[in-house]
C-alpha cells in the first residue's frame, strides 16, 4: 500500500513538471473581440492570409499563456466540469446500478451457497432418520415375528395343558366311578357276610 502511494506521488509530480514546462508553455487562451470590432492602439491581431494575400483580420481582446490561460478558460472547465458531472451521473447511476446487481449478485450466490449446504444438511439429517426409521421398522418387523412365534408356542401348549386337563379330569371321573362301585360292592359284601352269620346263628328246625 505505501509503495502504490509513493508511486502515486511520483506519478502526480511527473505529470506537473510535463504540464508546467512542455506543455503549457505553447498553449494560450484566446479571447475574440466582438464582430467589427474598431482597432486598438495596442493588443493582439489575428490575420487570416491565403497565398501570401492577406483576407481578413479579427481583433483578440486578451490573450493568455501558461498558468494564467489555464486561469482564464474557466467557462470551457465549467463546461467540461458540467459534461462530466452528467456524464458522471448517468455513469455513475449506471455504476452503482452494475454494482447493486454485482452485489445482489454475491449475495445471491452466498445466500444459495449457504441454502444448498443447509439442504444438505437437511437431506443428510433427513437420510439418517429414513434409516433409523428403517431400522426401527424392522426391528419392530422382527419383535412382531418372535412374539408370534412365543404366543403360538403358548397357544400350542395351552391346547397340550388343556388336553392333558380334560385326560386327567376323565381319569378322575373314572377312578371317582371305580371307587364307588368297590365302596358298594364292598358294602355288599359286608350285608352278605352278616346274612350268613345271622344265618349260621340261627337254630335249624326238626321236621
Amino acid at each position: 500500500m505505501n509503495k502504490a502511494r509513493i508511486a502515486m506521488v511520483i506519478l502526480v509530480l511527473i505529470l506537473f513538471a510535463r504540464l508546467n514546462w512542455w506543455v503549457l508553455p505553447d498553449l494560450a487562451i484566446v479571447h475574440f473581440a466582438k464582430e467589427n470590432a474598431p482597432l486598438q492602439e495596442s493588443g493582439y491581431l489575428l490575420a487570416h492570409h491565403e497565398h501570401f494575400k492577406l483576407k481578413g483580420i479579427t481583433v483578440i481582446d486578451f490573450l493568455e499563456r501558461g498558468w494564467s490561460g489555464v486561469f482564464a478558460a474557466w467557462p470551457y472547465v465549467m463546461i467540461g466540469i458540467l459534461l462530466g458531472c452528467v456524464s458522471g451521473f448517468f455513469a455513475g447511476d449506471q455504476a452503482r446500478r452494475i454494482l447493486a446487481i454485482a452485489v445482489a449478485s454475491k449475495k445471491a450466490l452466498k445466500d444459495a451457497a449457504k441454502l444448498a449446504t443447509e439442504a444438505e444438511r437437511r437431506d443428510d439429517q433427513a437420510q439418517r432418520k429414513l434409516a433409523e426409521a428403517a431400522k426401527m421398522r424392522q426391528d419392530s418387523i422382527s419383535r412382531m415375528e418372535y412374539l408370534e412365534k412365543i404366543a403360538y408356542a403358548q397357544q400350542k401348549e395351552r391346547s397340550e395343558l388343556e388336553k392333558m386337563k380334560a385326560g386327567l379330569e376323565e381319569k378322575a371321573r373314572r377312578a371317582e366311578s371305580t371307587e364307588t362301585e368297590l365302596k358298594k360292592a364292598r358294602n355288599k359284601i359286608r350285608r352278605l357276610e352278616v346274612k350268613i352269620g345271622r344265618m349260621e346263628n340261627d337254630p335249624i328246625d326238626d321236621f
